[in-house]
């Protein structure tokens, strides 16, 4: 059953990359409450250490989020930005974004120019540069004394919502997987033999750089991210270009553009799976990556286990709680048995 909130606390925090303190002070939070000591290495990332010795298993999800930075003020207090993270400028524009000032946030709307000026020429596809946020300042120095100046990321403001069947807001990517994860270690034990980590790291949405980071510190024998994935079974996809899809249980990943998983780990997985009769899916994805690829350059045999979200990297994003809960399901059962034979 979906605790409904714990996964609006982690949606909500604004957390995009590189500011991650937010969400991170949750999940510490929580590892504390659940009788975990969490570590937390020098860049940020969050992770607590299940057993001992080798082989080792890595379950990482990212806690940042996509989101933005000023990079111009002008004279007339319009903010221009750059992206952290892949954004869609079709996507964000008229949306509302907060300006995170210190403790402070400040709210503004991300603006274009309207069709209604445009004349007989056609429409062109803006880029992020084109873009620009207002928070209804007169002059720059008006917006240099909210304490915003260059450098100050922003994000989508906390916009949780759930009915019967699914969740919506921002920050599924990867919140759901940090959701997932703090679900699957509650009442679990350490394997009889190595060590299972569980991880929470920064900075995914930018390079896959907190991962990198804990690759090298730990060299785990086997990772998995886990994510919250692209499911792109809307009407603008074809059945051959659907990558995944809500309803069918969590995701394993075959390929993408930074791997191509163990097939020793992926055959216990789904054996593991299948055992529970738990749900799954297997995904190829060939435009996209995750963690696991800074896993894999250390050494490790990866894979991810997703929970499939319409709509990320966007203002609101979708997913269906049953998804979420076999997703959480499915991490339990490889805590209690991780390593393939």
């Amino acid at each position: 059953m979906l605790d409904s909130g714990l996964l609006a606390e982690l949606v909500n925090a604004p957390s995009p990359s590189g500011f991650e303190e937010r969400v991170r002070s949750l999940i510490v939070k929580r590892l504390r409450s659940l009788g975990l000591e969490p570590l937390i290495d020098n860049i940020g990332n969050v992770y607590v250490i299940l057993g001992e010795d080798k082989p080792s298993l890595i379950l990482a999800a990212h806690m940042d989020e996509v989101g933005v930075m000023v990079r111009y003020i002008d004279d007339n207090g319009f903010i221009r930005f750059t992206a952290l993270g892949g954004l869609n400028p079709l996507s964000i524009i008229g949306h509302e974004v907060i300006l995170l000032a210190g403790e402070d946030m400040i709210p503004g709307v991300i603006g274009s120019n309207p069709p209604h000026i445009q004349g007989q020429q056609a429409p062109t596809a803006p880029t992020i540069e084109d873009l620009f946020i207002d928070i209804g300042a007169s002059s720059r120095q008006e917006v240099l004394d909210y304490g915003i100046s260059p450098g100050t990321p922003g994000t989508f403001p906390g916009n949780f919502k759930e009915t019967k069947k699914h969740v919506f807001g921002k920050a599924l990517d990867d919140r759901v997987g940090c959701y997932a994860l703090l679900k699957a270690v509650e009442d679990v034990s350490p394997p009889d033999h190595g060590s299972v980590v569980v991880a929470f790291t920064v900075q995914e949405e930018v390079g896959l750089r907190g991962a990198s980071v804990l690759a090298k510190n730990l060299e785990p024998n086997f990772a998995i991210a886990v994510e919250g994935t692209i499911a792109n079974d809307v009407p603008l996809s074809s059945p051959d270009k659907v990558v995944t899809r809500l309803g069918a249980g969590p995701a394993i990943r075959v390929m993408d553009r930074s791997i191509i998983g163990s097939q020793r780990l992926l055959n216990h997985i789904k054996k593991l799976l299948a055992k529970k009769d738990i749900p799954f899916q297997l995904q190829l994805s060939p435009y996209s990556a995750t963690d696991s690829g800074s896993f894999l350059l250390w050494g490790a045999e990866v894979t991810a286990v997703s929970v499939p979200v319409r709509y990320i990297h966007a203002p609101v994003s979708m997913a269906l709680k049953s998804d979420i809960d076999f997703t959480v399901q499915a991490l339990k059962e490889i805590i209690s048995d991780p390593f393939p034979v």
